[in-house]
């Protein structure tokens, strides 16, 4: 994955005070090394299992009418984001893309295990609980802000289904699709972007599931006023007490 050119610093820390006014986050820096997709720390958000009768409120998704997260303006009950969540299949990898952010952002691991694609080695579900709580945990230390969806490819390829082993895919079974997440640790002025090329495969039934993926991403400290610096940790916590009250037993 090519690397994305850094923006100019000053209007990077303008855009960051800016973010933070408005939404307590923002920003981006110097690209690192690639690591392996949708984890941020190891092993965060591989295949994800289900764990039944847990009795835990995971979902944070919003009302019908909010407008939903994933940026295409539209009301969360008439995005495609929300009809996925509810059990639709995707018949194009970008929606899948949408979906799978939301579900991160709105605490969705069930769906994010769903449609991670049972062939491929990104699949894990031998620890069921243990994988679903690590995708809670990285979905509750991170602020998900913005979602930039990119191009959209198809053509033949390969995609990993075991350690060691590839499986060959015709133009019709795999597409890639290029993004960007701006993001921010809960508790901490670390501003990131993250940019992955991910791949999908085109499933008998048609519907689309994540195999695998790319990702680098970015972290900068920006230095803010006191006021700004008050502002986003009053945000944080706020986020916080909401996440804490979503983990408690019903």
């Amino acid at each position: 994955m090519a690397a994305a050119s850094k923006p100019d610093s000053r209007a990077q820390v303008t855009k960051a005070r800016r973010a933070v006014l408005s939404d307590g986050v923002g920003g981006m820096s110097s690209r690192s090394k690639k690591k392996r997709s949708e984890r941020l720390k190891p092993t965060s958000t591989r295949g994800f299992g289900k764990n039944e009768g847990s009795g835990l409120n995971y979902d944070r998704r919003p009302r019908q009418a909010a407008e939903c997260a994933c940026g295409s303006g539209l009301s969360y009950g008439d995005c495609i984001c929300s009809t996925l969540h509810d059990g639709g299949k995707a018949d194009t990898p970008d929606d899948l893309v949408r979906a799978r952010y939301t579900a991160y952002t709105y605490r969705l691991p069930d769906f994010l295990m769903r449609t991670t694609d049972p062939a491929g080695e990104e699949y894990n579900a031998k620890d069921v609980s243990g994988w679903k709580k690590e995708l809670l945990d990285f979905c509750d230390s991170f602020e998900f802000q913005k979602l930039q969806v990119g191009s959209v490819t198809q053509g033949a390829g390969t995609i990993a289904v075991s350690e060691g082993e590839k499986e060959a895919l015709t133009p019709a079974e795999l597409a890639q699709v290029d993004f960007k997440v701006d993001f921010v640790q809960k508790g901490t002025l670390n501003l990131m972007v993250l940019c992955e090329k991910s791949t999908f495969r085109k499933q008998a039934d048609g519907e689309w599931l994540y195999a695998q993926g790319e990702v680098g991403y970015d972290a900068q400290s920006v230095e803010l006023s006191e006021e700004e610096q008050q502002r986003l940790h009053e945000k944080v916590a706020e986020q916080q007490q909401k996440d804490a009250k979503t983990s408690v037993k019903t």
